[in-house]
């Protein structure tokens, strides 16, 4: 079984079934996706969105089979110029969980 990151305060874990967890996954990745342009490192990447921070304008992406990432979104509402939206990279679940804590 794949190994999954454990969230905690401030984020937002969401990957339950409801219907609220939905609809923010589904707005995020259409924000994400507005901002990212060709030339960004997210373009054509399997995007999953898994949580976001309720202190900031972060969240995070599963990039399946095994990556991660902190995205931090600006909320412009159209194509940014990279490096924006700001993105740090996790190959792992471990390195992912110490990225969270020391952002905190």
């Amino acid at each position: 079984m794949d190994e999954q990151p454990a969230f905690s305060e401030p984020w937002w874990d969401l990957r339950q079934g409801g219907s609220v967890e939905r609809e923010q996954r589904e707005g995020l990745r259409a924000e994400l996706l507005t901002e990212v342009t060709d030339d960004h490192p997210l373009h054509g990447q399997p995007i999953v969105v898994v949580a976001r921070s309720e202190a900031s304008d972060h969240i995070v992406v599963h990039l399946p089979p095994t990556r991660w990432a902190r995205v931090h979104l600006t909320w412009k509402r159209g194509a940014e110029t990279p490096p924006w939206p700001l993105t740090e990279f996790y190959d792992t679940v471990e390195d992912l969980e110490r990225g969270l804590t020391e952002s905190d």
